[in-house]
């Protein structure tokens, strides 16, 4: 007696849930929807049955496991696999940087008068040691045609009086310096 008033208390109840106007509505729609639910539940099962077939054809898993065996997928590169993918944020950071530097420099190479402004600095910071490079060319082009010009006999007494200037005093002792340090990498070297 007990189960029969429990079975028709749900039943009361599912009789008050069906008579909501919500509840009907989503039936109908569900009853309208069922064809295209059942195409569905076929096309799965289909695709369920072609995998099994497909599993079980041995020359297809062959050629699959030909195909999967060539690749060299151990734990190593797995793992670097994972590695470069949790550095991916930072590299696209870098990247994108990277095309913002690019953006910037072709924005200002495309700019006339930016690439002025640029040239006339690289000349102010450059004039100084074309100056310097154009006085040591002027200062060899006028020796060598002095030393052209007047050839003359280099006597022993020249040459002790050459030794007394300081300008000649200095040049020798680089050039003993020079001969101490090849002297001694020489020795190293052996």
């Amino acid at each position: 007696m007990s189960a029969t008033i429990h079975e028709e208390g749900d039943l009361m109840q599912l009789i008050s849930e069906l008579e909501r106007p919500e509840i009907q509505q989503s039936l109908t729609s569900l009853l309208t929807k069922l064809p295209e639910i059942e195409k569905s539940i076929d096309s799965i099962g289909n695709a369920v049955q072609f995998g099994k077939a497909v599993l079980q054809d041995e020359s297809t898993t062959r050629k699959y496991d030909e195909l999967f065996s060539s690749y060299n997928l151990s734990l190593e590169t797995v793992a670097s696999l994972v590695t470069l993918l949790e550095k991916l944020p930072k590299l696209v950071q870098m990247i994108e940087q990277l095309e913002n530097i690019i953006d910037f420099v072709s924005a200002v190479l495309k700019d006339e008068q930016s690439t002025d402004y640029l040239v006339s600095n690289l000349k102010e910071y450059a004039e100084p040691f074309l100056q310097k490079g154009k006085e040591g060319l002027s200062f060899y082009q006028e020796v060598q045609q002095k030393a052209d010009c007047n050839p003359q006999n280099v006597k022993m007494f020249s040459l002790v009086k050459w030794l007394k200037d300081p300008a000649v005093q200095k040049g020798l002792c680089y050039v003993q310096a020079t001969l101490d340090v090849l002297n001694e990498r020489t020795a190293q070297n052996k």
